[in-house]
């Protein structure tokens, strides 16, 4: 699926013991969809929330938004029990999500389950082995990684951390860092503000500068501010353009955008916003509402 079309800016997650919920989920046109089987879930409502799941994405209606799931973690039995009944049930969500991904050994044991079934994986990290262990994790999928995601609430557990931007901001980092470096996506910890949706979006940009390139949501009014956030300004998408006009222009030589040096990351970063500004400019959007 092309960036225009889906830039998996905003992933939502819906509770798996609440099937009622996830038509209505998609419906908030959250880039990407994520029904849960983990935390979400009571230990003696597992089984039945596994068992809706698979149904719901066996014959899902037609969407924008990309659905996949969340198992339990690859180190417990439950975790086990959900890649090999999602292999068996022959199923291909868009995604599958590993929360407490500990090492490169997690992945390795997910893909060993998953066999031929090559539904890409999102990595959870929750922990500071996992947040040391980023890289190794990020290169461990050969090509099947679609994303890294922090969990920021476990981490601070266990890295005796207050949540928030103080005590983020290291795990924050080396994540965004080793997800740029495999060329993988980045996921930020959902918010806990559900009324303020301003804040959210304020949120959000301020991971948008560390380098995330999408942002979790438990409540589909957080939905919108996310994806708003990560789209463009008018004047970041005259930027673009001047870069690329440049870069046209020069047939491959050095060149220089209002003083500065344009290289390949710059020439990224600005085909990136344009294929944004597909969606929308951020400064309309607010104008308008």
């Amino acid at each position: 699926m092309s960036l225009a079309l889906n830039p998996r800016r905003c992933l939502l997650f819906v509770p798996g013991s609440r099937p009622e919920r996830f038509e209505k989920a998609l419906a908030t046109d959250a880039d990407q969809v994520c029904i849960d089987l983990e935390d979400a879930v009571p230990l003696a409502e597992k089984d039945a929330a596994r068992d809706s799941t698979f149904a719901f994405i066996a014959a899902a209606p037609a969407s924008r938004s990309e659905l996949g799931f969340r198992i339990n973690a690859i180190a417990t039995d439950q975790g086990k029990a959900d890649l090999r009944a999602m292999v068996a049930a022959g199923i291909r969500p868009a995604f599958v999500m590993l929360p407490k991904v500990e090492d490169a050994g997690d992945i390795q044991l997910a893909l060993s389950i998953l066999g031929a079934n090559l539904t890409p994986i999102v990595a959870q990290l929750e922990s500071p082995r996992a947040v040391f262990e980023s890289r190794a994790i990020a290169k461990a999928a050969h090509g099947r990684l679609q994303a890294l995601m922090f969990g920021g609430f476990d981490y601070a557990v266990a890295a005796r951390a207050k949540p928030g931007v103080s005590g983020w901001a290291w795990a924050r980092g080396m994540i965004a860092a080793a997800a740029a470096e495999a060329e993988v996506g980045a996921i930020d910890v959902p918010s806990l503000e559900i009324k303020d949706v301003s804040a959210v979006g304020r949120e959000t940009l301020e991971v948008i500068d560390i380098g995330f390139t999408s942002k979790s949501a438990i409540h589909p009014a957080q939905v919108d501010a996310i994806q708003r956030a990560f789209l463009p300004t008018t004047n970041e998408v005259a930027h673009a353009k001047k870069v690329i006009e440049a870069i046209d222009a020069a047939n491959g030589a050095a060149i220089a955008v209002d003083g500065k040096l344009v290289d390949r990351p710059i020439e990224l970063a600005a085909r990136r916003m344009l294929a944004l500004a597909t969606l929308g400019l951020r400064d309309a959007l607010a104008t308008a509402a």
